[in-house]
C-alpha cells in the first residue's frame, strides 16, 4: 500500500550559499540542488542532515542546497516524483515502494541506522493497553498513510500476533501536530511518531513508551535485526548522470556523521539554528541524547538491513513480494565509501 497524497506544504527552510572555488575537474555537475524533506527538519531522525546543512558542509563540497520541508515522507516523495526536487530526504523504504511503481530511486547516503519511531500509549488507556496485542481494534495515530510510522506499527502488531488491519489509523503528521493530536482529545489510543514530539509527550505525562526504535535494543525488538532509517535519495538516472554531485552530497553527510562521533550535545546545539530548539531547549537536548547513537556510524548499508525493511513494508503491501523488487539498485555504498576515505583520512591528520 503506497498512496501518494496531495502535497501539504508544511514549511520551508532555505539555505543558499556561495559556491567556493574548487577544481573544475571535480566540480559537481549540478551545483544548485532542490531538496524535499520528509517532515520538520528539526526532527531527531534528521540530525545528521541538519548538521551538514547548518555547518556548511554542503557549501564546502561546492553545493547550494535549497531545502523545503513537507509534513511527511509520503509528501516529500511526491515532490521528487513530480520533478519538483532533485533530491529527497526520507525513509529508505520509499525507494522500494516507488520501484514497484516503476520509479527508480537510489539512496546516495543513508544516515540513520535506527528508524527512531516510538510507539506510545495514552496514559488514560494504560490500564487496558499493556502490550502491543492489546491494540487490536484501537485507534493509532501515524504521520501519514503508507509512512514509515505506519510500517513500524504494522510490524509490531504482526509480531504480536495481531493483523495490522485490525487497528484504525489516523493521520496526524509529525512534530507539533502529532503532539496536539495526542493531547487535545480522546480519539487516539496510541501514537507512533519521532522526537522531539515523543519526548514532549512523555515529559508531559501524557503517554507511556511501549516500543522504542531510537536505539539498537528497541530496533532489534521491533524488527528482529538491523534496519535502515533516513537517507538522501535521488532518481537513479540523476545519480548516474551526476556522479560528482552525488559524491558531494555523500561527502557532506558523511562529514557530519564523522563530526557527530565526537561532538558533545552542546556542540550539536551550537551548530543548529535556535529555531530548532528555542521552544524548549531542555527537551531538545534530551531528545538528542535519546537519538544520537543512530547517527554515530559509518553509513554503510548492508543487504540484511535492506531485507528487513522490505519484509516490514511488505506487511502493508503484500504485492511487493511478487513485484520482482530488486534491492541492489536502491542503495549504492560507493559514495559513502569514498567519503569515508576522505574524512577518516582528514581525522587521522588532525
Amino acid at each position: 500500500m503506497y498512496r501518494v497524497l496531495g502535497l501539504l506544504f508544511a514549511g520551508t527552510f532555505l539555505l543558499t550559499v556561495a559556491t567556493p572555488g574548487i577544481a573544475q575537474s571535480g566540480a559537481p555537475e549540478k551545483k544548485d540542488i532542490t531538496l524535499s524533506v520528509g517532515g520538520s527538519i528539526s526532527q531527531m531522525n534528521k540530525v545528521a542532515y541538519a548538521v551538514a546543512l547548518n555547518k556548511g558542509f554542503f557549501q564546502e563540497e561546492g553545493l547550494n542546497v535549497h531545502s523545503t520541508a513537507f509534513d511527511s515522507g509520503t509528501r516529500a516523495m511526491q515532490s521528487i516524483v513530480s520533478g519538483g526536487a532533485d533530491v529527497a530526504e526520507g525513509a529508505y523504504e520509499h525507494t522500494i515502494y516507488l520501484q514497484k511503481r516503476g520509479i527508480n530511486l537510489t539512496c546516495i547516503v543513508t544516515f540513520g541506522r535506527y528508524p527512531g519511531n516510538v510507539l506510545v500509549v495514552s496514559k488514560a488507556r494504560a490500564s487496558t493497553i499493556k502490550a502491543p496485542a492489546d491494540l487490536k481494534g484501537k485507534t493509532i495515530g501515524v504521520s501519514a498513510p503508507g509512512s514509515s510510522t505506519q510500517d513500524f506499527i504494522a510490524q509490531i502488531l504482526e509480531r504480536a500476533g495481531v493483523s495490522w488491519k485490525d487497528a484504525k489509523y489516523v493521520s496526524v503528521g509529525t512534530g507539533v501536530s502529532a503532539v496536539a493530536a495526542m493531547q487535545n482529545g480522546d480519539e487516539l489510543d496510541a501514537l507512533v511518531n519521532l522526537d522531539p514530539a515523543i519526548t514532549n509527550l512523555v515529559n508531559a505525562g501524557k503517554v507511556s513508551i511501549m516500543v522504542d526504535s531510537r536505539n539498537a535494543e528497541g530496533t532489534q525488538a521491533a524488527f528482529g535485526g538491523p534496519y535502515l532509517g533516513d537517507c538522501l535519495m535521488a532518481k537513479t538516472a540523476f545519480v548516474k548522470d551526476n556522479p560528482r554531485t552525488s559524491q558531494a552530497i555523500a561527502n557532506a553527510v558523511v562529514h557530519a556523521m564523522q563530526w557527530l562521533k565526537t561532538a558533545s550535545i552542546d556542540d550539536i546545539i551550537k551548530s543548529l539554528p535556535p529555531s530548532y530548539y528555542k521552544a524548549n531547549e531542555a527537551e531538545y537536548r534530551e531528545s538528542l541524547k535519546n537519538n544520537i547513537a543512530a547517527f554515530q556510524w559509518d553509513g554503510i548499508v548492508t543487504m540484511e538491513a535492506a531485507k528487513n525493511v522490505f519484509a516490514t513494508i511488505a506487511l502493508l503491501d503484500p504485492e511487493l513480494k511478487t513485484g520482482n523488487i530488486k534491492l541492489e539498485p536502491t542503495f549504492d555504498n560507493k559514495f559513502v565509501e569514498a567519503a569515508l576515505k576522505k574524512y577518516k583520512a582528514a581525522d587521522t591528520q588532525k
